[in-house]
Formats: C-alpha cells, structure tokens, sequence
C-alpha cells in the first residue's frame, strides 16, 4: 500500500483541478482499470467548455453546485448535488460542462478495453435516490457503481462514497488482480498503518483495502479488476 497528494492546477476555462492521476507519482498501470482521477473546483465564471473525448468512460460525481453537460448527440442534462453522470465517450463525441452556479465534484475517467473502443457514445444521469446505501460502523456507504448497478460500468469495478459521522472502520475485498484506490474528501483517514488527509489518495494493489476513522471522515471508494492492455493517452483520447 502506498500514498500519494496532489497540488491544485488549472484546467480548461478558469476550473481548478487536484489531479491525483495520471501523475508523475502514479501512472498507467498502477490504476489499471482507471485513467483519470479529478477533484475539481468551478466557479460560476469558469468551466469545460465544447472539448472531444474518445476510448472511455467517465463518471462525473457531483457533492456541492452543478454541471451543465450538453454533447453533440444532442444530449443536454443538468447534474445538481449528489447526482452522477456516466458518460460513454466510445467512438467519439464532442462535449461541455458548465457550472450551475458552481460545481464541486469529482471525476473519474475508466478505460474501455480495444475491443470496446469503438462502442457508440451515451449518457445516463444517476440520482440519489438510485444509490443504495447501507450502514458501516460509524456511518454510511452509498454505491454509485458496481457490477449490479446503479452504474455499471464495461469493466469489472466499483465506486463507493463513504463517510464516517464517527469511529468506525470497513474494508472491502480485493483479489489479486485488481486495485483499491481510496481518496479522502474531508477529516482523515486510516489506510492499514497510514493516515492520509483531504486531497490525499492511498493504493492498495491486489490486497484487501481496510479503512479506519476515528471522528467525522469522508472518502470515495474504488475498487477495479486490471485490464492487462497497454494505451495511448493522447490528451482527451485514449486509443
């Protein structure tokens, strides 16, 4: 298990972005099934403006404000607070997003295998609703993703939003050849003998992921199966 920060850096039109992969601390493979990762921070003047995207898909975590997604399929969808957005780049699609008012969220992109590159593009909005939650010690674990929904992704993986009004610990099972990645959004965390802090991301690789809180916390959980398949990432394109 290792742990890695990230500065804040700016990103498309005035948004601002802590990036903690791709970076030079971690790279391709060592998130292999997941791309990108972004906490982003967009203020009302800022945003995504019109960019092309192709060779994945993203999910787009909302936890303060909104976004405007508009695509040219025509697809023009507004995500507020505790809403999820899984977009499907596939072949290829042109896209924005903009703040309603401001937009705080975090988004992953996940990598289609190269016999899925070329699947048509779609988008579906998730609301909160949609979102089974259940009760951990000292709190709660809302899943966004998982191989029986509410998202499910192309690949073998899961995304958990988990937070902690207390003490309280809960751990997932990873095989061997998956990886666990936990990323902390408020208070600390534990990570087997680590503590990590907001902005800060820790790494389990093919070992079961247990974390520990010992006051009010909040994370984002993933879990993901490896692909094996070597990419090119070439800005907004990963082929």
């Amino acid at each position: 298990m290792r742990h890695i920060s990230a500065p804040i850096r700016d990103e498309g039109a005035g948004a601002r972005v802590r990036r903690l992969f791709p970076s030079t601390e971690l790279r391709w493979p060592a998130t292999d099934p997941f791309l990108l990762f972004d906490e982003f921070f967009v203020a009302a003047h800022a945003g995504f403006p019109d960019h092309p995207h192709r060779g994945f898909e993203i999910i787009t975590y909302m936890l303060e404000g909104g976004f405007q997604h508009r695509d040219s399929l025509g697809n023009a969808v507004s995500a507020p607070a505790g809403h999820a957005m899984h977009f499907v780049t596939g072949s290829g699609i042109i896209h924005s997003e903009m703040p309603i008012g401001s937009a705080h969220g975090i988004q992953l992109w996940i990598n289609l295998r190269r016999t899925q590159k070329a699947i048509a593009p779609s988008l579906r909005l998730i609301s909160p609703d949609e979102m089974p939650q259940h009760t951990i010690e000292g709190g709660y674990v809302r899943r966004i993703a998982s191989p029986s929904g509410p998202i499910v992704l192309h690949t073998a993986a899961t995304y958990d939003d988990v937070v902690f009004n207390s003490v309280g610990s809960v751990s997932w099972d990873v095989s061997r050849e998956s990886v666990a990645l936990v990323y902390v959004i408020e208070g600390e965390i534990k990570c087997t003998d680590t503590t990590i802090h907001a902005g800060q991301m820790c790494v389990f690789d093919g070992e079961p992921a247990e974390i520990q809180s010992s006051s009010s916390a909040r994370a984002i959980v993933l879990t993901g199966q490896r692909q094996h398949e070597s990419i090119r990432f070439v800005g907004p394109f990963v082929d």
